[in-house]
């Protein structure tokens, strides 16, 4: 079908969401041609026919719902060889909104400008990278109730934007082939995160999926062997070129011989990505790698805790990098997040970004052990960051998923007890000997988990933490009374 007055060529398409800068506003520039004429059939006069020339393109934004104005009818000067520019440098944070343009004659007011193109539903507010492996792409297919939000839009793989539905990362039409999937996802923790948000912020969120399953990290950095990161990038540009953060979920390929190594490549990774995306203090919000029932042996689960103590270091040691607790959580296979866990990794998600990007009053963080100490048989461990108490559903104390090791191997546990002092807490455990040697503490580090793992009571789960060395010294529960 040939086409008439105002054409938009570049610069906005249904559904996109763009980037606000720290002001709140972005900028918006479009560009296309017109071609002046008359459509209807009984006024086949054309602009060439009578010699009357337009005055201008003109072009507008309202707000989609009831079209009030956002930002008025603006000149974009008389267009040159056909061809238009212009640019509204800012446009605030919110939405939804609709561009409308027409071209504009002299002796016509905008009631009865000439047609133009109109782009739907586009929005001004926060975007979110989706990066890793396959929890981050989403791989459950259990029903669950997690509708869509006019206000949540995805950039598919096809590179074009729409409203955000399960699954985020389908590859229909895909643009990048190293982003291939071998196996449809399904639902995912992203939806759920970015309606909160909306719901909290009150302007849209945009979603670019860019995880792949399966992938270890070396396949994300060019330095070793991949270019998924690449790959992300070029998403990215294509999305408007600027995002608010990343979200990644990542690490169950890297729990073989390589575990040991994943804490220095995964902060060099993270530092090469804030590179490579222009911004040295790039958040990234990391979900610590849940529980996995395939058959382990011993190494397996130390290649399990390498890759978690990992996540929860860098967190420590690396600004603008914050890693929420999962290992609570249900699966819904051997190795992949059920629906509701997703659910749950969302909402914790979505505090954490409340929290430290936002700076609103949200508690995100599990009970984070920060010492442990030693004298004889008892070792007490010191949490942080914990809601009320403590939770550790009456265990038995040899079903607790806390374990010590010394140079003689692992050492049972006989008892236990709790004290909380502000926002802290004691947890001394009873050991079956006396250690000998270098000792130390691993938390629900093994690939499955045993039993239930502690909580506090908002219900955030203690990290899964790996190698935490007992020094010696005699501050316990009893130091707390």
């Amino acid at each position: 079908m040939k086409k008439y007055g105002v054409i938009l060529e570049k610069g906005a398409t249904d559904w996109q969401i763009f980037q606000q800068d720290e002001k709140g506003m972005a900028r918006i520039e479009l560009e296309g041609y017109y071609i002046s004429a008359h459509v209807l059939p009984r006024f086949p006069m054309t602009v060439e026919e009578d010699g009357e020339e337009p005055e201008s393109v003109r072009v507008r934004i309202v707000r989609e719902y009831d079209g009030s104005v956002v930002k008025d009818w603006t000149n974009a000067g008389r267009p040159e060889k056909g061809r238009w520019r212009i640019a509204f440098s800012d446009v605030p944070a919110g939405g939804l909104y609709r561009i409308e343009s027409c071209l504009k004659y002299d002796q016509w007011d905008c009631r009865k400008c000439t047609r133009g193109d109109m782009v739907h539903h586009i929005g001004v507010g926060d975007i979110f990278l989706i990066a890793g492996q396959s929890n981050a792409a989403g791989r459950s297919k259990v029903p669950v109730s997690d509708e869509p939000c006019a206000a949540v839009h995805v950039l598919r793989p096809d590179g074009e934007w729409d409203m955000a539905t399960h699954p985020l990362g389908e590859t229909t039409d895909m643009l990048y082939v190293d982003n291939f999937e071998n196996h449809n996802p399904g639902h995912s923790p992203w939806i759920h995160f970015a309606r909160i948000l909306h719901q909290e912020l009150g302007y849209p969120i945009g979603l670019i999926p860019a995880a792949s399953g399966g992938t270890p990290l070396s396949w994300w950095d060019c330095r070793e062997e991949g270019n998924l990161l690449d790959c992300a990038w070029k998403l990215v540009r294509r999305g408007g070129g600027r995002i608010r953060a990343v979200l990644w979920s990542q690490g169950e390929s890297d729990t073989g011989p390589e575990a040991c190594t994943y804490e220095k490549r995964l902060g060099d990774f993270l530092t090469l990505a804030r590179r490579v995306f222009g911004n040295p203090m790039l958040p990234f919000l990391l979900v610590q790698t849940n529980r996995c029932l395939m058959g382990t042996d011993t190494d397996q689960d130390r290649g399990f805790g390498m890759v978690r103590q990992a996540q929860l270091s860098v967190m420590e040691r690396m600004k603008g990098v914050w890693t929420v607790p999962s290992a609570d959580l249900p699966v819904s296979d051997a190795m992949h997040n059920s629906s509701l866990a997703d659910m749950g990794i969302g909402g914790r998600c979505a505090d954490c970004a409340l929290a430290e990007i936002y700076g609103k009053p949200r508690n995100w963080k599990g009970p984070l052990p920060v010492k442990a100490l030693g004298e004889g048989r008892q070792v007490s461990i010191l949490f942080q960051g914990v809601n009320h108490w403590l939770e550790l559903f009456d265990l038995e104390a040899e079903r607790l998923p806390i374990e010590a090791e010394d140079e003689e191997g692992f050492i049972p546990l006989e008892g236990y007890r709790t004290k909380m002092a502000e926002g802290k807490c004691w947890l001394e455990l009873e050991l079956a000997r006396k250690p000998r040697g270098v000792t130390q503490i691993h938390g629900a580090w093994r690939a499955w988990p045993r039993a239930a793992v502690p909580c506090d009571g908002q219900g955030l789960p203690m990290y899964s933490f790996y190698g935490l060395r007992v020094d010696s010294g005699a501050e316990s529960a009893a130091e707390l009374e």
